[in-house]
């Protein structure tokens, strides 16, 4: 068994034993509390005139008062704790989840990373490899190039034969042609040469006409 704690306190005026299990802090402050409470009582207008069975009642009352009061206050607390408690849940939950997230995000940004190093050689490799494909298109051509202008000795004279060749038929034919053109340019004077008649006597017609005409006017 527990053994019990004796202290000597004092209420309203007055000194009393008190005993228990508890310390002898706690029953101090225990009898504090009462002989307050009696003080504050005894302070209202009218409390002293009244026996002393209504006193002891209304000191009990205020008593039970504040410790209903104080019960509520606790329940309050209490309330409050256990919400406090349910929002710390839901925000650690919350943080769970939203360390899972970013994780997620992080694992796939790393992944994107490693793509993107990856198509940067690929990139690379393509460059390079078009740039050797440029390089060998280009010595190539220069190679056609000067196949192409080297001629054999006997290709050059052959070449010079065919435009010798070319450039005598061209005379022949200029030649043969000559008389066909003056016979043309011949055909084309007299053939101007007979509308300058025509127009010639169709004036004269006109003007004979004409002073023909007048002479009738005359005679009239």
């Amino acid at each position: 068994m527990d053994s019990k704690h004796y202290t000597q306190v004092l209420i309203d005026g007055k000194v009393y034993t008190l005993g228990g299990s508890e310390d002898e802090g706690y029953l101090q402050r225990v009898a504090s509390y009462v002989n307050e409470k009696m003080g504050a009582m005894r302070k209202l207008p009218g409390f002293t005139k009244q026996n002393n069975e209504y006193q002891t009642a209304m000191i009990a009352l205020n008593i039970a008062d504040d410790y209903f009061k104080s019960q509520e206050q606790e329940a309050l607390y209490r309330d409050q704790r256990d919400e406090m408690e349910r929002e710390t849940y839901s925000l650690k939950h919350e943080l769970v989840s939203t360390q899972m997230k970013l994780e997620a995000v992080l694992k796939d940004l790393e992944e994107r990373q490693n793509q993107l190093e990856s198509l940067g050689k690929e990139k690379g490799k393509l460059e390079r490899r078009l740039r050797e494909m440029e390089k060998s298109r280009s010595s190539g051509e220069q190679d056609s190039n000067v196949v192409e202008v080297k001629f054999s000795r006997e290709e050059k004279v052959d070449v010079k034969e065919r435009i010798g060749e070319e450039s005598s038929g061209a005379k022949e034919t200029a030649a043969a042609q000559e008389p066909q053109a003056e016979e043309k340019k011949e055909t084309v004077s007299d053939t101007r040469q007979e509308e300058e008649k025509k127009q010639e006597l169709t004036r004269r017609a006109i003007h004979a006409a004409m002073e023909a005409r007048g002479a009738g006017h005359k005679k009239h």
